[in-house]
């Protein structure tokens, strides 16, 4: 079990993809995690911690809402934004061709 634990430790993504590299969601082959099987298991801790929460009061105050990949790329652009990060630089990790499907998903985020 030991030298299992280290031999998972030991995995890194080789692979490139649209010239990135490094990614930190990977599978036991070290490839890029699907997104599918990334949104399943969100699914399963979400279920798993509210159902907890049920067990514990049957009348939870808070309870974790459903949320995806694409909603950390959300956050994860949201943040970028609030930090101040060149829009071209957004555009560009997110993949957008246009300019213009970059600011008008993202030009709000900042208004307070």
């Amino acid at each position: 079990m030991e030298k299992e634990r280290q031999d998972m430790l030991d995995v890194h993504c080789e692979a490139t993809v649209d010239g990135y590299t490094d990614f930190i969601f990977i599978n036991r082959f070290g490839q890029p995690q699907h997104q599918s099987t990334l949104n399943k298991a969100i699914r399963r801790i979400i279920r798993d911690c509210n159902d907890e929460q049920f067990l514990k009061d049957g009348n939870p105050k808070v309870l974790l809402p459903h949320f995806s990949c694409h909603s950390l790329r959300h956050t994860f652009t949201t943040r970028m934004c609030e930090a101040g990060v060149n829009v071209k630089v957004i555009q560009d990790t997110l993949g957008h061709k246009d300019i213009s499907t970059t600011l008008n998903i993202y030009t709000d985020v900042t208004k307070y």
